[in-house]
């Protein structure tokens, strides 16, 4: 059985004016009505908009959250059989804040939502989707990350190592063993975000940004280069200083703080995941950092990890119905849906807490 994602960018901005014919498809041109007002979603937000953003780890009450789900639901509404077990998560500095919430806002179980197909098809229309939710689970990011390197690397028995997530807002870490996560390991701090505001910063010195906000300048920062006043600036020697430092000055010490020798001694591998783990400068100081006593490795897909792994945490609250399973991970940079293709699954796990074993 395999899992397929679909992702667009976690920004959105108010939609003025005409965005008619501006998108190839539904996905590249996301456009969901809440209350009164229509709103641009992922690329669509971000070729039209004029500052497409979001709040970092927005509550689930907050607006952030529910226009970030509207638009990942439209994606899948016509690909998944209703009524649906849907897995969400959150960082472990938020989940314990933001669980009950969460498990609010799906309780309402039927969520209908108001799109417009005119952005990609000349013949389109305000549509109207219905959703039912049936099931519903929250679980850390971190416990979702581990289910999804089990599944894509295909090793259920996969035990004994650190996991370690680097996200736009939240790095996240833990060691997994064979019954369940020590907890004691388990970390929730800067992400990514970190380094780009410190690179932002150094860019203020010397040039006109045009007040670009922190997802805009995270684009820039993934190409390596960045447009302004009619120049283009290369940013990967600046950004390769700001990733050295960030790994320095917040993620050794993270590593050093929670994981003992012991820990280290028992583990047989790191596996990197997240859309941070993409970065080489990272990945060398990890590497260069554990060299001697143990293997670091970048995992399968190391962003869409968390989505997958609420997927299959979503089969087994189901009691395997594969066809109304669905993973969501609103992720701070990027959402992430997974549904499973139209075949036979293979179900492994139990409880929330032993699905990473």
């Amino acid at each position: 059985m395999k899992a397929s994602t679909i992702s667009f960018p976690s920004v959105f901005e108010t939609a003025f004016g005409n965005t008619e014919n501006s998108s190839r498809d539904l996905l590249n041109g996301i456009k969901v009505k809440k209350d009164d007002t229509w709103y641009m979603v992922g690329n669509l937000a971000k070729r039209g908009g004029i500052n497409p953003g979001r709040i970092t780890n927005a509550a689930p009450l907050e607006v952030d959250y529910d226009i970030l789900f509207k638009a990942a639901m439209v994606n899948i509404a016509d690909k998944v059989q209703q009524p649906m077990s849907i897995t969400m998560g959150f960082p472990f500095s938020t989940y314990n804040i933001y669980k009950q919430a969460a498990e609010q806002f799906l309780s309402k179980r039927h969520f209908l939502i108001e799109y417009d197909t005119q952005t990609f098809n000349t013949k389109g229309a305000v549509k109207k989707a219905m959703l039912d939710v049936e099931k519903y689970e929250i679980i850390p990011e971190i416990v979702g990350g581990i289910i999804g390197l089990k599944k894509t690397i295909g090793d259920p028995n996969l035990d004994n190592f650190i996991a370690v997530s680097f996200g736009f807002g939240t790095i996240e870490g833990g060691m997994a063993t064979g019954d369940g996560l020590i907890n004691r390991t388990c970390f929730s701090s800067h992400g990514i975000k970190y380094a780009i505001n410190n690179l932002a910063r150094e860019l203020n010195k010397k040039y006109y940004l045009d007040m670009k906000n922190e997802h805009q300048l995270d684009d820039a920062f993934m190409k390596g280069s960045i447009f302004t006043n009619r120049k283009r600036i290369d940013l990967k020697e600046a950004r390769k200083e700001v990733l050295t430092q960030y790994y320095r000055e917040v993620v050794s010490p993270l590593m050093r703080n929670y994981f003992t020798d012991l820990d280290f001694e028992q583990c047989g591998k790191i596996y990197l995941m997240g859309g941070g783990a993409h970065y080489r400068e990272l990945t060398d100081a990890f590497v260069e950092e554990f060299r001697d006593f143990i293997p670091v490795e970048v995992a399968p897909s190391p962003e869409s990890l968390m989505s997958i792994g609420y997927l299959y945490n979503s089969l087994r609250i189901s009691d395997d119905k594969p066809q109304r399973s669905v993973g969501v991970d609103l992720g701070n940079a990027s959402s992430i849906i997974s549904i499973f293709d139209e075949e036979k699954v293979n179900l492994s796990g139990s409880a929330t807490a032993s699905a990473i074993n």
